[in-house]
């Protein structure tokens, strides 16, 4: 079928526009044959070039340059059609050449190199036929083969890999109807412009042209030019149409009509190309659109938008679950002007931490209030939206972290706390410790142990052990001021921080810890009554001091208390 077409193509352009028996001043039937290959695997060209192989030959030989140079330049038209499509494949790397404004360019270029490939043979072949110079054969070759390529390899690219049928199929009965009407305006206007030889009106087809290139798109396209090429080139070649407004011959004519034609493709090509991009573009925009919505809706964190300015602009169906407002009433706002939104610190360093990585996502923590008028705890993620090379908003997604704060403060308590008497353990003891010593009101700490605590254990059991410790805990804290530190450090010794106590305040709170815990009675399950005395050793702290030699002097306070009687405390020297 490929091979009838080119016949048929081959012969008719050959008889309506060989003139004075040179070369076709438009040939269209390498473009067919370029678009077939461009769309078969390369080991399947071996059939579709015999065919369009016999198709060139038997057109030179019955109606073109004669039988003697028959063979030879159906080779060479084999060879354009090859070169093109060569180099399609490789430039486009795909049977599509309205994709974009640069596969245009490939078009161009591929008809261009192609068509310089051939030209000098094929001028040489049809000097040799006609007696015509070279140099004169050979811009014709050029003009009309590059331009036939040009002008009807998009079209059969479009057929024969089938995007043609497929528009068909899917259009709707109207949009047919305004394919056609726009088709038939081509027409007219071709018609009206190449069927008189009066009025300087070339410039008419650009108008419908345009039209079915924004209405029909691509297309369209492809079929307007071809059939702006076959009815103006015809009719030209026939002696009619615009151009013969001024003088010269019908071959000056064609060729002046080849000069329109180029430009024409050259005009509205890229645009049909660039609308293809734009549509694209437009169907990728809508599909992530389709899937930013279907995303957001069903989200369980609230995702927000904001405008360079840092105004809201679009927030998720889920903010009514994480903050408990609508999100209506978010919108056209500051964050930082909302009840459930961060303080305007907060704000600011997501927006400059974005800002400063705009490839990554900066995370901040705050507090802010729920509707219903709980304080609760919120993650934002914020990412700067790039383009162009400059931010144009910010897209954050927030979640209630309430609960893994409530879960990290309970994990927290318990990493420094005593689990039997709910004080404090060395760990936080050790830490309190670190920060009196670096702040300059100084203060005082106590060591404390309970005397013979393990006759307690050798007597009663740990359990009761244990129940003398509590009973020290609650004597302690009932006898240390406020904003004093009373912990575990391990066993029966507990420590005391009291900030910015002078020694005498120190020793006068240790002496009421060690009254009460010498007039305070532990039960035993069984009834048994328990009373310990306690030892200390009190030493100030000095800011700047080493915490582990501050410790020293106080234990060793502590054992010069217990080595005096015990049952009092002592001072570091």
């Amino acid at each position: 079928m490929v091979g009838l077409g080119y016949f048929a193509l081959a012969a008719a352009l050959i008889r309506l526009t060989s003139f004075e028996g040179g070369l076709a001043a438009l040939w269209v039937a390498s473009g067919l044959l370029t678009a077939e290959l461009v769309r078969l695997p390369r080991h399947r060209w071996g059939p579709t070039l015999t065919a369009c192989t016999v198709a060139s030959v038997l057109a030179t030989g019955l109606v073109g340059l004669g039988w003697a140079v028959a063979v030879p330049l159906a080779l060479v038209n084999m060879t354009e059609s090859v070169v093109a499509a060569l180099l399609l494949r490789r430039w486009r790397r795909g049977n599509d050449a309205l994709d974009s404004v640069d596969a245009v360019i490939g078009l161009l270029l591929a008809a261009a190199c192609a068509a310089l490939v051939t030209a000098l043979p094929a001028a040489a072949l049809s000097g040799l036929a006609t007696g015509r110079p070279m140099f004169a054969e050979a811009p014709a070759w050029l003009l009309g083969h590059g331009l036939g390529q040009l002008t009807v390899a998009p079209f059969f690219l479009l057929l024969l890999n089938g995007e043609l049928g497929l528009w068909w199929r899917q259009a709707t009965l109207l949009r047919r109807v305004e394919a056609a009407a726009h088709l038939l305006m081509i027409v007219a206007a071709s018609v009206i412009v190449f069927g008189q030889a009066v009025l300087p009106l070339l410039f008419v087809p650009i108008l419908p042209l345009m039209l079915v290139t924004f209405r029909l798109e691509r297309v369209g396209t492809t079929v307007a030019i071809v059939v702006l090429g076959l009815i103006g080139g015809i009719l030209t070649a026939l002696g009619h149409g615009g151009t013969y407004v001024i003088g010269g011959s019908v071959a000056d004519h064609v060729r002046l009509f080849q000069g329109y034609l180029g430009v024409t493709v050259l005009t509205v090509l890229p645009v049909a190309a660039e609308l293809r991009l734009r549509r694209a573009t437009l169907d990728r925009l809508a599909e992530s659109e389709a899937r930013y919505k279907l995303i957001t809706e069903s989200a369980t964190d609230m995702i927000v938008t904001l405008d360079a300015a840092g105004v809201v602009n679009y927030v998720s169906p889920s903010a009514r679950e994480v903050t408990g407002f609508e999100p209506a009433v978010m919108i056209g706002v500051s964050p930082a002007l909302l009840p459930c939104g961060p303080d305007r610190a907060t704000m600011q360093k997501a927006i400059d931490a974005a800002r400063a990585r705009p490839g990554e996502r900066s995370v901040v923590e705050y507090r802010a209030d729920h509707a219903s008028g709980e304080r609760r705890w919120y993650e934002a993620h914020t990412r700067a939206a790039v383009s162009g090379g400059r931010i144009t908003g910010w897209v954050s997604t927030v979640r209630d972290i309430s609960a893994r704060k409530a879960l990290e403060a309970r994990l927290a308590h318990a990493a420094t706390t005593d689990p039997l008497t709910g004080l404090a353990n060395r760990r936080k003891f050790d830490s309190i410790l670190d920060r009196r010593i670096e702040a300059t009101d100084g203060g005082c700490i106590a060591l404390f142990d309970i005397d013979f605590f393990k006759r307690v254990n050798d007597a009663h059991g740990h359990a009761v052990g244990d129940l003398v410790l509590e009973t020290f805990a609650r004597a302690a804290l009932a006898c240390v001021r406020a904003g004093d530190h009373v912990a575990r450090l391990g066993g029966e010794e507990f420590g005391l921080i009291l900030p910015g106590a002078t020694i005498e305040q120190a020793a006068m709170v240790c002496e009421r810890v060690r009254a009460a815990v010498a007039e305070a009675v532990t039960t035993t399950p069984g009834g048994i009554t328990v009373q310990v005395t306690v030892s200390a050793g009190l030493a100030e702290i000095t800011p700047g001091a080493d915490r582990l030699q501050l410790i020293r002097a106080a234990d060793e306070a502590l054992y010069r208390a217990k080595a005096s009687g015990r049952d009092r405390y002592a001072v570091a020297a």
